[in-house]
C-alpha cells in the first residue's frame, strides 16, 4: 500500500498543469453555493464541492464520570477509580482544484485521549492517533440544487498507546513480552459518496457515506470501517441579512480516528453555529455529543466535545 501512496503523490504533482486547463473558468463561486444557499463545513462531514481550500479544526472534549473496574488479584481489586477523560483533536485539510470535476485532497490528523487526573491516567493510559490521508474528489453530478461527488483515498494512521493497567494484566497473565507502550501502524483505503442539496437559499442538506478497509489498530488482522452522516443547516443571511447559520446533524461511525477505539460504533449528535457573511472564508463553532466505547470501563462513556472550524478558499 505504501507504493500506492507514492503513486498518488506523483499524480498530485503531475496534475498541477491541469489547473490552468479548466473548461469553465470562473463558472463557480469559491465558497460552495448552489440555489443561493451557502454550505458550511463540518468536522465529520467532508465537503462534496470541487474547490481549492484549506481547513483547520481544533477540538476539545470531556467524558461524564466513569468508573474503571480495575484488576482482580485474588480477593483484592486494584486500579479501580472514578474520574473523567479528556479528548483533543487537531485536523488540517488541504484541497486543490484542477478542473470543475476533479480535485485532490490531503489531510493531517492528531487525536488523543488522556485522564484528567493520575488515577484515570493509570487506569486508561494515554492514547493518541496521528496520520493523514491523500486522495481524489470526483464530481458525479451538479445541478441548480444538487452537488454529488465520490472520493477515493488512502490513509495511514499510527496509534500510540501507553497503558499501565494493560501492562500489569500482561505480567499477571505471564505474557512473554509485556510492555507499557505500544505503537501500531494502520493503513487503509476508503471509498466515499458525498452530496449536498439546497432546498432554497435558506435551507440545505449535506450527507456522507464512506467505507474503508485495511489494517486494524489491533495487530494481526484487517478490518472494515464505515461512516454515514447527515447535516441540515439554516442560513439567516439571504432573507434576514443576518450572517448567522445554524446546523443540526447526526453521524454513525466505526472509524477509529473518530471513536478513538478500534471496535464498536459511535452515534454522534452535532450542532453548529456559523458565520455566513464572507465569500472567502468560513468560521464555525461545533458542539458534539456521543457515547464512546472504552476498553477500560464496562459501560460506554458519554462525551461532550466542542470544535472550532476555520476554512479559507482560494
Amino acid at each position: 500500500m505504501k507504493k500506492l501512496i507514492y503513486i498518488f503523490t506523483i499524480l498530485f504533482i503531475g496534475s498541477g498543469s491541469l489547473s490552468a486547463q479548466s473548461s469553465e473558468p470562473g463558472a463557480e463561486s469559491k465558497v460552495p453555493i448552489i440555489n443561493g444557499h451557502m454550505f458550511h463545513s463540518s468536522s465529520y462531514l467532508r465537503s462534496s464541492f470541487i474547490n481549492t481550500s484549506v481547513q483547520a479544526d481544533l477540538g476539545f472534549g470531556i467524558t461524564s464520570e466513569i468508573t474503571t473496574p480495575g484488576i482482580n488479584i485474588g480477593d483484592y481489586n486494584i486500579l479501580s477509580f472514578k474520574g473523567r477523560l479528556m479528548f483533543f483533536d487537531l485536523d488540517v485539510f488541504y484541497q486543490q482544484r484542477f478542473t470543475p470535476w476533479l480535485a485532490m485532497f490531503m489531510s493531517l490528523k492528531v487525536a488523543g485521549r488522556v485522564g484528567t487526573d493520575m488515577s484515570t491516567i493509570v487506569a486508561d493510559g494515554v492514547n493518541a492517533l496521528a496520520g493523514g490521508d491523500i486522495g481524489w474528489l470526483i464530481r458525479i453530478a451538479h445541478t441548480d440544487k444538487l452537488n454529488l461527488s465520490t472520493a477515493v483515498s488512502l490513509a495511514n494512521i499510527t496509534g500510540n498507546f501507553i497503558n499501565v493497567s494493560s501492562y500489569l494484566e500482561e505480567v499477571i497473565n505471564n505474557e512473554p513480552y509485556p510492555s507499557v507502550t505500544k505503537e501500531v501502524p494502520s493503513m487503509f483505503a476508503t471509498v466515499a459518496l458525498r452530496g449536498a442539496y439546497a432546498f432554497n437559499p435558506s435551507y440545505g442538506l449535506q450527507a456522507n457515506l464512506a467505507y474503508a478497509y485495511g489494517e486494524s489498530l489491533k495487530r494481526g488482522y484487517s478490518q472494515g470501517y464505515f461512516s454515514i452522516g447527515v447535516l441540515g443547516d439554516l442560513d439567516f443571511n439571504p432573507k434576514r441579512q443576518v450572517p448567522i447559520g445554524l446546523g443540526l446533524g447526526y453521524t454513525l461511525s466505526s472509524a477509529p480516528a473518530i471513536v478513538m477505539f478500534d471496535g464498536g460504533t459511535a452515534s454522534l449528535f452535532i450542532g453548529k453555529i456559523s458565520y455566513t457573511g464572507s465569500d472567502e472564508f468560513q468560521l464555525g463553532l461545533q458542539f458534539t455529543f456521543y457515547n464512546a466505547a472504552l476498553s477500560s470501563v464496562d459501560d460506554n462513556a458519554s462525551v461532550t466535545k466542542i470544535m472550532l472550524n476555520l476554512k479559507f478558499f482560494f
